[in-house]
């Protein structure tokens, strides 16, 4: 397995070691890193499944929708507006109910452990403190005067801990749920207990493309993992890749390619509830229209996140779990930051509404043919549609191994420009050596009964074996 977190890493390898599945690991795993890494995602926030077992493909949106009340014409960047109700309460849920194998309460136990008894702040901490301007004296009471090496102490998180392992559900229609919806509302989210009861997650279906003999799973809607599934495509079809991965031609087709995609992406991603998404948007006629357009595309910037991979011999689990920005909102409540998610809402069919999710950065890859299975997933924000592809095809078209392919320099086009690693050798380097600007990514390759898990550099995560 890999987590973007030492300590969370432990944690998942403990419970399997003790007989625990990839399910029941992934429990313990994500709630540590909602302690550990608060700035990242926890139980304020929401998260993704894609996982593949011995039955197929299990895929679960639980990304959190707007207010009822809400009537906001423009949701702000931080603050009460751009909270939404967090989902990964929910994902718990339904990881527990129906693949686990171990007590909630266990499986918990390590995260309820850390926020009682608190943990040593780590860089990635520090450095999210240090750069936060969060006025909220909530937020600095508990966070802002914290520095790397310093003890963390989020007592009042534990104690909603421990009620959800008595029974997850107590979140969203408990007294955890009334003791949060009343915190929320003193900040002036206009949200009520009703948003919380009525909320609830939903398994969905997997969009697909093939590349190169792999068939390739991205999450659907209100996700954007359509835009890596159509990145991909349209490089396949434009033979970009037939350049070195380094050339400085292939760079500027390649940030071309996600001009169009991203494009797309913003004309007709939204909650398909709302808004089906159109079915000709795989379409490889349509994808080679798409190549031909030019155009430049302002405002795709990263965010804040945590992603990790798990396997047991049986189940491969990728699971995604955020914030959006740094701290989310800035918002705490119970010691818990609660999302942003808000801010990803735009106008046409993505304007705000009530009820509604706004189109979600969160997606995973998951790309298998009849040899191995691969996982891939990072934090990136706006950014993760070129970090899938790009190492996906530094593995496949450039014959990378897959933590090779992790390694490897990465470029990016964000904000009108391109910015790229200076390993890679190109004019107008923005990123340094190994940059978290250009995605932090956990991945895993199963082949045969073999399995290979990379943590990604850039971060402090690691990578480990159960034995």
């Amino acid at each position: 397995m890999a987590t973007q977190h030492p300590m969370a890493t432990l944690v998942g390898v403990k419970v399997l070691e003790e007989g625990g599945n990839a399910f029941d690991a992934a429990i313990a795993v994500s709630s540590t890193l909602g302690v550990v890494l608060p700035q990242t995602g926890g139980l304020g926030g929401d998260g993704f499944l894609l996982a593949k077992g011995p039955d197929g493909v299990i895929a679960y949106n639980a990304s959190g929708w707007s207010p009822k009340s809400m009537r906001a014409e423009k949701v702000e960047e931080r603050g009460p507006t751009s909270v939404t109700v967090p989902g990964l309460v929910d994902l718990w849920d339904f990881v527990h109910s129906n693949y686990s194998t171990k007590d909630l309460g266990t499986l918990l136990s390590y995260s309820i452990s850390l926020a009682t008894n608190g943990f040593h702040v780590d860089r990635g901490l520090h450095n999210s403190i240090v750069s936060s301007t969060f006025q909220d004296p909530t937020w600095r009471k508990i966070f802002g005067e914290k520095r790397m090496g310093d003890l963390l102490r989020l007592p009042n998180m534990a104690k909603v801990l421990k009620a959800l392992s008595r029974d997850p559900r107590d979140f969203y229609e408990g007294r955890t749920a009334e003791e949060l919806v009343t915190g929320l509302r003193r900040n002036g989210v206009p949200v009520d207990l009703e948003d919380f009861s009525d909320f609830r997650g939903e398994k969905v279906s997997p969009l697909s493309v093939t590349y190169k003999g792999y068939s390739v799973l991205e999450l659907p809607p209100n996700s954007q993992g359509i835009t890596t599934l159509q990145i991909l495509k349209m490089v396949e079809l434009s033979r970009i890749n037939e350049r070195p991965f380094n050339d400085l031609i292939r760079i500027n087709n390649h940030a071309k390619i996600a001009v169009a995609a991203y494009r797309d992406r913003d004309r007709f991603l939204a909650d398909p509830k709302f808004h089906p998404l159109p079915e000709y948007l795989l379409d490889e006629d349509y994808l080679r229209g798409r190549l031909n357009e030019e155009g430049v595309m302002y405002g795709i910037k990263g965010g804040d996140t945590t992603f990790f991979v798990v396997a047991d011999g049986e189940n491969e689990v990728g699971f995604i779990q955020s914030l959006y920005s740094t701290f989310g909102s800035g918002i705490v409540v119970n010691d818990i930051p609660f999302q942003n998610r808000g801010a990803c809402f735009t106008q046409g069919l993505n304007r705000p509404e009530p009820r509604k999710r706004p189109l979600h950065t969160l997606s995973i890859m998951l790309a298998d043919n009849d040899r191995e299975t691969i996982l891939i997933g990072c934090a990136g924000g706006h950014l993760r549609p070129q970090i899938h592809s790009e190492v996906l095809e530094y593995y496949v078209d450039y014959r990378m191994e897959i933590d090779e392919a992790v390694y490897a320099p990465r470029f990016m086009y964000t904000d009108g420009k391109i910015i790229a690693e200076k390993r890679l050798n190109v004019p107008g380097v923005q990123a340094d050596y190994l940059s978290s600007t250009v995605g932090v990514v956990q991945a895993l390759k199963k082949r045969g009964q073999v399995y290979t898990a990379v943590a990604d550099p850039r971060s402090e995560g690691i990578a480990l074996q159960a034995h």
